[in-house]
């Protein structure tokens, strides 16, 4: 039996592995809210920290990731995506087994979560989402097997090192952790992944930092409250207008069940009624970390706040497949047993044939042709006003991390409100931090040109 469950999850790794490689990004991308991984990838391969509030695990995978690979570093980046997204799919797979649905039925699941769009187009960029994932999925499957609540708590608190909103999972932990210990397990797993994440972020993020960031000063209690806190974000979050969010909530909805093949949705929300019914603490715990994801995503105050989504979509599959393990029974017909779950596997299979042509990136090269091109027409000394993050980040990523134009200063014009920043230049480049922004440019006498890029594209 041990056996047959590797050679279902290594399928589902395998399958979704392929399917990234072939259609992942050769560099930096704007694609698929991708604006940020310019900034990411300067941040691993420069020893800096990125934007708040810094993404630790992160940066401590990434940093060991390239040095095991040669090429791009942004490549190197965009293939740690898709390990960790493939990896994601794996993991659910075994978490879906371990919470009652068979190996046919949890591949299937498994495999319609690696072909929805949302999840794919995460995959193929330089992004933190698809490490959230596998850490959400790593944390539903320890506590479903019911593994030592230290340990539960250990990978959740290297979870949250890889993005805060995994935060939400802390009802999936306590109820793993209660499993052998009662309340005590509970706050046993708790205390132990607040306490990782503490570390993570405390000293953590200052034995990563090797180089002056535009983000943050941790020398002080103050700079370092505000940058792990996420201080300069703090009008995004649940910032949407309250009129706005039946209209987010139902493309929130239409996204979900268009990316879990249609059958998903219901299937989800038979699956956990079955807990429900069976299991009601596990169906309270895996409801509300997948509910409170879900409203993070959707009070979110930007554009892009839909991939708040992706650490929640295992939580999402896992309750699919217990659905469609109520579902579709296996059967017996003249003597002979059918598994319907067969038919299932189609979906996943025609989910990535008709979403293929939409996340492709296997040939996307357009951030970097167009910072090269920019850096290279700059006149000598130049400064280089930018008004967008992924025209900033993709100018960084080339000067900084390719080590091309090393003369030019890029400047951005909504950064230079942010203090740490202006501190920076002051220190790298004298540019006056006191000073607004247009005096300052007149005190350092340099030729000026704007850079401006097109919108970054949509998944």
């Amino acid at each position: 039996m041990g056996s047959r469950l590797l050679k279902v999850e290594g399928l589902a790794f395998a399958l979704t592995l392929g399917l990234y490689l072939r259609t992942m990004a050769p560099t930096l991308t704007w694609a698929h809210f991708g604006a940020d991984g310019g900034d990411l990838a300067v941040a691993v391969a420069r020893g800096r920290l990125p934007h708040p509030p810094g993404f630790p695990t992160y940066l401590i995978v990434g940093s060991l990731w390239i040095r095991l690979l040669g090429g791009d570093p942004a490549w190197r980046l965009n293939f740690l995506s898709a390990v960790a997204a493939a990896g994601a799919v794996a993991v659910t797979v075994a978490a879906s087994r371990a919470l009652g649905a068979r190996p046919l039925l949890a591949l299937a699941a498994g495999l319609i979560l690696g072909t929805a769009s949302l999840f794919w187009s995460q995959a193929l960029i330089t992004e933190v989402y698809t490490l959230a994932a596998l850490g959400s999925a790593g944390v539903l499957w320890m506590a479903a097997k019911g593994v030592s609540a230290p340990l539960l708590g250990l990978a959740w608190g290297l979870s949250l090192g890889i993005h805060p909103v995994l935060a939400y999972l802390a009802p999936v932990v306590a109820w793993g952790g209660s499993r052998e210990l009662g309340w005590r397990g509970s706050a046993l797993a708790l205390g132990t992944g607040i306490a990782v994440a503490v570390l993570l972020y405390g000293p953590g993020l200052h034995g990563l930092q090797r180089s002056p960031s535009p983000w943050a000063e941790l020398s002080g209690w103050k700079g370092w409250w505000d940058y792990v806190s996420a201080r300069l974000y703090w009008g995004y979050l649940f910032g949407l207008p309250p009129g706005l969010w039946p209209r987010r909530l139902l493309a929130a909805a239409g996204w979900l069940a268009r990316d879990l093949a249609l059958v998903g949705a219901p299937a989800c929300l038979w699956g956990w009624l079955g807990w429900w019914r069976e299991r009601p603490p596990m169906a309270v715990a895996i409801g509300s970390a997948g509910l409170g994801v879900l409203a993070h995503a959707i009070g979110y105050a930007t554009a892009d706040s839909i991939v708040y989504l992706v650490p929640a979509l295992p939580i999402l599959t896992a309750a699919m497949a217990a659905g469609l393990e109520r579902g579709l029974p296996p059967l017996r017909m003249q003597g002979k047993r059918l598994d319907p779950a067969w038919a299932i596997l189609a979906l996943p299979a025609l989910q990535a044939w008709v979403g293929w042509s939409g996340v492709d990136l296997h040939a996307d090269c357009r951030a970097l042709r167009w910072a090269r091109e920019i850096l290279r027409e700059a006149p000598a000394s130049a400064v280089l006003l930018t008004a967008q993050d992924g025209a900033t980040f993709a100018l960084w990523y080339v000067q900084e991390v390719l080590g091309e134009r090393p003369d030019v200063l890029i400047l951005d014009r909504d950064l230079w409100a942010h203090a740490p920043y202006r501190r920076m230049l002051a220190r790298q480049w004298g540019v006056p931090p006191e000073l607004d922004l247009e005096r300052a440019l007149q005190e350092l006498d340099r030729p000026i040109r704007w850079a401006r890029a097109s919108p970054p594209d949509g998944p």
